[in-house]
């Protein structure tokens, strides 16, 4: 299966080496399982210092990015938010594996954000939020189309923030 390698800074400023499997991307985000937490991943592609084509140098490459102690990203950078949009100039979103309940409220918080709420994946859908009972087929199929798949807490930190945090 085919990796892709990387050195990536997070939004605390901490360097650390990379390495993704499934890979899916946007024009603003990385996706892919990683080959140490063996758990879905979402990384900004403007984090990545360096991408690494032989795993064997990865160590070094990580070390010299560590040793220029670069300062930690500022937080008017980490506010930033070029939401992905439609044709009406609004990014949609769809919520699964979630109660009724949840689902009525984060689709109600993403409305007020100035989101367009959808129930399927569509051409045009820039996140998919996942709860605990999401299925997998839905998750690929909008993997498959380049949408970020993302959990309640990343969902209302990119509400928050604009970006989709790091989990650690």
């Amino acid at each position: 299966m085919e990796s892709l390698k990387f050195i990536y800074q997070d939004s605390k400023g901490h360097i650390t080496a990379r390495v993704l499997l499934n890979i899916s991307e946007t024009d603003k985000y990385i996706q892919g399982i990683c080959q140490n937490k063996k758990e879905l991943r979402t990384f900004l592609k403007s984090r990545v210092l360096e991408y690494v084509s032989d795993e064997a140098v990865i160590e070094n490459r990580l070390r010299h990015h560590q040793s220029l102690h670069p300062s930690p990203i500022g937080p008017s950078l980490s506010r930033r938010f070029k939401r992905e949009i439609n044709a009406l100039g609004k990014p949609e979103v769809c919520f699964t594996g979630f109660k009724e309940e949840s689902k009525s409220i984060l689709s109600k918080l993403a409305s007020d954000n100035g989101m367009l709420v959808r129930t399927e994946v569509t051409k045009n859908l820039s996140y998919l939020c996942c709860g605990n009972n999401a299925g997998p087929k839905k998750i690929e199929k909008a993997r498959n189309q380049g949408v970020v798949a993302l959990d309640e807490e990343q969902f209302r930190v990119l509400l928050d923030t604009g970006e989709i945090p790091d989990h650690d």
